[in-house]
């Protein structure tokens, strides 16, 4: 399990550049796809909503429902795009593959699966223990 340092050849690094660009063309994708689907508030006001024609409320609590996920995701995704940056930040400053709170080596499976993987695992459930993911819903749900 081997991450990458100062040693390593510029095709590895560009490998790791061409990963993480990957991930990013991806959830660019999916932020703009959700952006789409997303109702825009400043775009509905009450008047609107008064002339559309009287709707199911299982329908409404569902559509509110399926939207709060989306913007749940879209939230994860933006999340996500900025650990790519700093990933990238590491990777140019040859402290990729190191976790960033004990400075151990990342094993490679975890940065195969993750390649934006700041910590190792015990670090990462020590952060999550200490920074629990809140869920910020939209306030109409």
């Amino acid at each position: 399990m081997t991450s990458i340092t100062n040693t390593d050849t510029d095709t590895e690094r560009e490998r790791w550049r061409s990963t993480l660009d990957a991930r990013e063309a991806v959830l660019a994708a999916d932020l703009r796809t959700a952006a789409a689907e997303l109702p825009d508030a400043r775009n509905t006001d009450d008047t609107e909503r008064a002339r559309a024609p009287a709707r199911d409320p299982i329908d409404i609590a569902d559509e509110r429902l399926q939207n709060g996920l989306r913007y749940a995701e879209a939230e994860r995704d933006m999340a996500e795009l900025r650990d790519i940056d700093a990933a990238r930040a590491r990777l140019e400053n040859g402290e990729f593959g190191f976790c960033i709170d004990c400075g151990t080596e990342i094993p490679r499976a975890r940065l195969e699966a993750m390649p934006a993987a700041a910590r190792c695992i015990a670090c990462q459930e020590r952060h999550e223990e200490a920074h629990p993911a809140e869920v910020r819903l939209p306030p109409d749900l």
